[in-house]
């Protein structure tokens, strides 16, 4: 699948439009997000740390846009384990997401959430994924 046609699907759902998301780089297994929450997505300490829950969707997205990317249809998440690292700055963050194993009907999938411009992971996930039925194709 095309970058231009991740990004429509990113463009359609009003989440993904709220955390500016935009694709930045996209592989065969693997796509590479750029976000920018604000401090609406922020927690309660004044609005410089994104919510656990904000990051969670972040790396969500990216794992199941990499197994989007890889096979041209859409897929659920079955479970997913997100590690906090550290603090997420609200603010310009990448969001790199990678396919791991693509089968018939189950997909394993991990993603890395960075603040722009650093090479620490403020946020680390993996998860398993359910391919969705065939007419329904792609949605965010």
């Amino acid at each position: 699948m095309q970058a231009d046609e991740l990004q429509r699907l990113l463009d359609s759902s009003p989440v993904h439009r709220s955390l500016h998301l935009q694709v930045t780089g996209i592989a065969d297994d693997s796509v590479q997000l750029r976000a920018q929450p604000g401090p609406e997505h922020a927690g309660a300490d004044g609005g410089s740390v994104l919510h656990g829950g904000v990051v969670a969707t972040l790396l969500d997205t990216a794992a199941t846009f990499a197994l989007i990317a890889a096979t041209g249809t859409d897929w659920n998440t079955v479970d997913i384990r997100v590690d906090f690292l550290r603090p997420a700055p609200a603010g310009l963050l990448v969001a790199r997401g990678s396919a791991v194993q693509v089968g018939k009907r189950l997909g394993r999938a991990t993603a890395e959430l960075l603040a722009a411009g650093s090479d620490r992971a403020v946020a680390c996930a993996a998860g398993t994924f359910v391919r969705a039925a065939p007419e329904a194709g792609p949605t965010p």
